[in-house]
C-alpha cells in the first residue's frame, strides 16, 4: 500500500501514514498517540485488550519517534483533529528517538540553531518554507512572462564585485587568488553587454560583514535582476513595483490573510525629501555618520509615516549622493526599496559609458587595473541598463513579520555561526 498524507486521509478508508510522535498518551485500558506529517496531524488510537501486539510496540515508542502506521480511518466527533481517527492493524517503528530532546518551545534561539533539524519540525516554521516556495515560484513565472532571461553566475570570481574589501578570498584557488562574490553584480551587467535585455538569477550572495544585526547574513539568497535600453532608476522601480504586487497578490490568494497585498502604489521619496519629513513631522534627526544614507531607525520612523499618509508597507527612496553608492552606480540614479520598515532592496541606473566607469572606479579608489576584466565588458557596445536586488530572507522575514533573517533562512550564517 502506498504511503497517504495525513491531509488526504478519508474516514472509512484504509490507509498507510507515516511521520514523527507528536504525543503519545498511555493509559491503563487505552493508547492515544498524535501522529504528524508535513501536511498535518492524525490521531491514532489503540484498544490494548484488542491490540496486545501493537500497544506493546508502542510502549517502546518515544516523543518524535517516526512510525509506519497502516489501518483504518474511522469517523469520531470527538476527536480534535479533523474528526478522524485510525485504528491501527500494523504498526512499523521506523526510528526510536532519544527519550530527552535538547531542545524544546522555551529554547533560546541560539540553541534552537545548534539544533535547527529538530527546531524546523515546528509545523508553523515548516510553513515560513513553504511560504518561500510558493514566493520563488511566483517570482520566477511573472519574470518569465514577462521576456527575463533566467542565468547562473559564477560563486568563484578573480575580482570584487562590489571592488571593496567585505569579500571572502580563497586563497589558493589552483595557484591563483580568487573570491566568494558578493553578487552577481558584474555578471549580470555582462548579460545586458551580451545582448539578452532583460535577466534574472535566484542565487547565493557572501559578505565579509561583521554585522550582528537582525537582517545581516554572511551568506544570503538574492533575487537580481537588469533590464537594458531604460530611461533612468524609475524605469527599474517600475519593474520591480509590478513584480512585487504581482507576486504578494498571488500568495494572498494561496495563503490567505497570512500575506497581504498590496493595495496601493509604492510611494517614492527622494532621499532630501525623506531627511525633512523625519525632520519636521518626527522630530528625527539623521546621525552624521548616517548622512548620505538612512540609519535603521530612519527607515522605521519613514516606514510609519508612509504607512500613515499613504497606506503603504512599501516606500522607495531615491537619489542617493554618487559618493554614498557603489562605483558601478550612474550619478545619483539609486533607490533602496523598504518593507514595513527594513530595506529589502537595493536598485539603480548602471553607469554604460566606459570612460565615465572608469573614472568612478578611480574615485572610489580602487585600482582600475585590478578591474580591467570588467572594464571590457563596455568597450564594446553597452546599452543603458540598470536593475536591483532583493534579499529573500529579508523579505520573507517582514513578508511574515519574523522577528530576525535567523528564522527566515532554513540554515544561518553568520560571522560566529558556521554549524549546523
Amino acid at each position: 500500500m502506498k504511503r497517504t498524507l495525513i491531509k488526504n486521509v478519508k474516514a472509512e478508508s484504509k490507509v498507510k501514514i507515516s511521520g514523527f510522535v507528536e504525543n503519545l498518551r498511555n493509559k491503563s485500558a487505552m493508547q492515544f498517540l498524535v501522529l504528524r506529517d508535513i501536511s498535518g496531524k492524525m490521531q491514532v488510537t489503540v484498544e490494548k485488550a484488542k491490540l496486545p501486539e501493537i500497544a506493546q510496540i508502542i510502549d517502546g515508542v518515544t516523543v518524535e519517534s517516526v512510525l509506519t502506521i497502516t489501518g483504518t480511518a474511522v469517523k469520531n466527533d470527538y476527536v480534535k483533529l479533523g474528526g478522524i481517527e485510525i485504528i491501527p492493524d500494523s504498526v512499523v517503528v521506523d526510528s526510536v528517538a532519544a527519550a530527552v530532546l535538547p531542545i524544546d518551545k522555551e529554547s533560546g534561539l541560539d540553541l534552537r540553531l545548534d539544533y535547527r533539524w529538530l527546531d524546523l519540525r515546528d509545523p508553523a516554521k515548516a510553513q515560513i518554507f513553504k511560504v518561500q516556495t510558493a514566493l520563488e515560484r511566483h517570482m520566477v513565472n511573472w519574470l518569465a512572462d514577462h521576456g527575463f532571461i533566467n542565468i547562473h553566475t559564477p560563486k568563484i570570481s578573480a575580482i570584487s564585485s562590489e571592488g571593496g574589501s567585505e569579500v571572502f578570498e580563497i586563497k589558493n584557488y589552483f595557484g591563483n587568488p580568487a573570491y566568494l562574490t558578493q553578487s552577481p553584480q558584474l555578471y549580470k551587467q555582462m548579460s545586458m553587454m551580451a545582448g539578452f535585455d532583460r535577466t534574472f538569477e535566484i542565487g547565493e550572495c557572501y559578505r565579509a560583514e561583521s554585522s550582528f544585526t537582525s537582517r545581516h547574513a554572511t551568506e544570503f539568497t538574492a533575487l537580481d535582476v537588469e533590464i537594458s535600453h531604460i530611461g533612468s532608476h524609475h524605469d527599474v522601480m517600475d519593474i520591480e513595483e509590478a513584480l512585487l504586487t504581482y507576486v504578494l497578490t498571488q500568495l494572498n490568494k494561496e495563503f490567505g490573510d497570512l500575506i497581504q497585498a498590496p493595495s496601493v502604489k509604492f510611494p517614492r521619496l527622494t532621499l532630501q525629501e525623506v531627511y525633512q519629513i523625519l525632520r519636521d513631522e518626527k522630530h528625527y534627526q539623521m546621525p552624521k555618520a548616517a548622512q548620505g544614507d538612512i540609519d535603521p531607525d530612519g527607515e522605521r520612523l519613514i516606514s510609519e509615516y508612509v504607512k500613515e499618509k499613504y497606506n503603504s508597507d512599501f516606500v522607495f527612496i531615491t537619489d542617493y549622493p554618487h559618493d554614498a553608492r557603489a562605483f558601478y552606480t550612474m550619478g545619483d540614479r539609486s533607490f533602496d526599496l523598504l518593507y514595513k520598515g527594513v530595506e529589502i532592496t537595493s536598485g539603480a541606473q548602471r553607469e554604460h559609458r566606459y570612460e565615465q566607469l572608469k573614472q568612478n572606479i578611480i574615485d572610489k579608489g580602487i585600482n582600475p587595473d585590478h578591474m580591467q576584466e570588467y572594464l571590457e565588458f563596455f568597450r564594446y557596445g553597452a546599452p543603458s541598463h540598470g536593475g536591483f536586488a532583493i534579499g529573500l530572507a529579508r523579505l520573507l522575514a517582514r513578508l511574515l513579520d519574523l522577528p530576525t533573517v535567523k528564522e527566515s533562512c532554513f540554515i544561518f550564517r553568520g560571522p560566529t555561526r558556521l554549524k549546523p
